[in-house]
């Protein structure tokens, strides 16, 4: 497929976005201003863009790439009023708003283009490292508005890493050197890594006869509890749910034996200290009345 037949298909498809079913697009006008527009031919490209939005006021895109040649070519006034006719876009909205902001901080209307960066991260626009490495934010930086903006930016398209409902449990984070609490003999290694941009804890268990096992503990937005999802190398599986009592990681599951009698556990995990912590599980037969210990574990963080 040559490269003109897929910039035509390109155009088409855009504009059935930005347009809706029904809309009647000058698909010959709009491919030669995208052909300035990928040229950096600013000073073309802004008359064509202009002709387009006259003939066709409801062309998002035109609307869009008008305010960027005007931004180019540093009419940022002009720029700026471009960019209003398409802040409401679904599709459009969120870039245009970024652009505008660009386009009031070089005219030293800081406050206005902090509030049109507000809104578009509002919008889903919410990549912190571009408003960040933008020449024509710059003089924004030192603006605390800017770094609310940065701040809420980042908390939005990083939920986990800022959000402390999801670090409750970073205590049990590290490389561990298992052993029982009675008696200190080695029972196994494990390590605790944070995945998926710390939303996940993924335990990766060895125990000292060499069986193996994975765990994936993650919050709850929703319900607002803990879930802990365990299966190890002989097949065996548990889903724990709980939540953190007092400091305490508290999980309860409900599972059978292999002869289907039902039993109860409850894994708790203690912080002892910075590099101590401790795994206790426990089941019970009778619905919770008795609880008998399943095993008792100490980590000790390796140096």
């Amino acid at each position: 497929m040559n490269a003109f037949l897929l910039r035509f298909m390109f155009v088409i498809a855009l504009a059935a976005t930005v347009h809706g079913q029904g809309a009647k697009t000058d698909l010959a006008a709009m491919d030669q201003a995208n052909q300035l527009y990928s040229a950096k031919n600013w000073s073309a490209a802004a008359p064509a863009f202009e002709a387009i939005t006259r003939a066709e006021p409801d062309n998002a895109l035109a609307w869009l790439r008008l305010g960027v040649s005007r931004h180019k070519l540093g009419q940022y006034t002009s720029a700026v009023e471009a960019y209003k006719h398409v802040e409401s876009n679904p599709q459009i909205g969120p870039s245009a708003l970024y652009r505008e902001a660009a386009s009031l901080a070089k005219l030293n209307r800081n406050q206005e283009a902090i509030a049109s960066l507000d809104k578009a991260v509002d919008a889903g626009f919410v990549q912190a490292s571009t408003f960040q490495q933008d020449a024509d934010l710059a003089s924004l930086h030192e603006e605390s508005g800017f770094k609310a903006v940065i701040e809420k930016a980042d908390t939005i398209a990083h939920p986990c890493v800022h959000h402390p409902e999801y670090r409750q449990f970073d205590f049990w984070i590290g490389e561990w050197d298992v052993v029982t609490t009675q008696g200190h003999n080695p029972a196994g290694t494990s390590s605790i890594q944070p995945i998926i941009d710390q939303c996940v804890l993924l335990e990766n268990w060895t125990g000292g006869g060499g069986g193996t096992g994975k765990s994936f503990n993650h919050y709850d937005t929703s319900r607002k509890i803990w879930m802990q999802d365990w299966v190890d190398s002989q097949s065996n599986s548990i889903h724990f749910e709980g939540k953190l009592e007092d400091g305490v990681m508290s999980y309860y599951a409900d599972s059978r034996k292999p002869d289907s009698t039902p039993i109860r556990r409850h894994l708790q995990f203690f912080k002892l200290d910075a590099d101590h912590v401790r795994q206790f599980s426990q089941q019970s037969s009778d619905g919770g009345k008795s609880w008998t210990t399943e095993y008792d574990f100490t980590y000790n963080r390796k140096k």
